[in-house]
């Protein structure tokens, strides 16, 4: 189990990790469609993961050779949730239960956090490659 101090940082990797994936992704959409990257990225700002993910698959596949997976693109969206769980929810499970650092709730949610971190670091990571190599396949 965690101490405190310990998930509440492994919690804000966590949402880090959704926020870089999520800006990420859309400038991975700005250097693959044609135009200026820029003007396009700023026109992207609104847009949500949900969005994007459809967005970025369909433009993705447009030419029969995807830079990102079909597994990749579930994971995405399953990242969506993630997100919003993490965002929303998960301290709800446990905050309200007496000596919840003790609880089995809070044993649960450290587990799931420890699990979806190291998932999503590594999803991080390797978004973070696509974007480089977009940006360098789709120079302008």
């Amino acid at each position: 189990m965690l101490e405190f101090y310990e998930y509440k940082e492994l919690h804000s990797e966590v949402i880090m990790y959704c926020q870089i994936i999520e800006n990420d992704i859309k400038w991975i959409y700005s250097f693959m469609h044609k135009g200026d990257e820029y003007e396009l990225r700023d026109t992207l700002a609104k847009k949500n993961l949900g969005q994007m993910i459809t967005m970025l698959k369909k433009l993705d596949q447009s030419d029969g050779n995807p830079m990102i997976s079909a597994s990749d693109y579930n994971f995405l969206n399953q990242m969506r949730e993630k997100r919003n769980y993490w965002c929303h929810e998960n301290y709800i499970e446990f905050m309200y239960v007496v000596g919840f650092f003790e609880s089995n709730e809070y044993d649960k949610s450290c587990r799931k956090l420890i699990k979806d971190h190291d998932k999503l670091e590594s999803v991080y990571k390797n978004v973070e490659q696509v974007k480089l190599k977009a940006k360098e396949i789709y120079k302008k």
